[in-house]
């Protein structure tokens, strides 16, 4: 029973990451390491928009002004490019802090069949 409740708490799952989770320095400073390249893929159903940043220090420190955020759209809309990065619960944790209130995660099917998180926009 120890070695199931270990071994969920390593099993990865794949985030699709389509903004500034895709930075090595944002994937350091949320999960303690670099996570590589990823795999390239695109997520349809969805529309990329923009929130300010609001928090000028954040700003200051590295120059966005904005952040991208996913919108739900029944359009047929471009699929939208991103990068898929196998990540354990805590990681998971750790992103879904990094994140904040904006954001909501939820289960997507990429366009290469992959089931993933995503964080899409908190509202409606």
């Amino acid at each position: 029973m120890a070695a199931d409740a270990a071994a969920s708490m390593t099993a990865e799952v794949l985030l699709f990451a389509y903004g500034t989770l895709q930075d090595p320095a944002v994937q350091t400073a949320v999960f303690g390491r670099d996570l590589g390249p990823g795999a390239p893929d695109r997520l349809s159903g969805f529309r990329l928009s923009h929130i300010p940043v609001e928090d000028p220090q954040i700003t200051a420190e590295t120059g966005l002004i904005h952040y991208p955020i996913l919108i739900p759209t029944p359009d047929a809309a471009p699929p939208v490019p991103g990068r898929l990065y196998p990540l354990t619960p805590a990681d998971l944790t750790a992103a879904d802090a990094y994140e904040g209130e904006a954001y909501r995660r939820v289960r997507v099917t990429t366009a290469a069949g992959a089931a993933a998180w995503v964080y899409v926009v908190a509202e409606g």
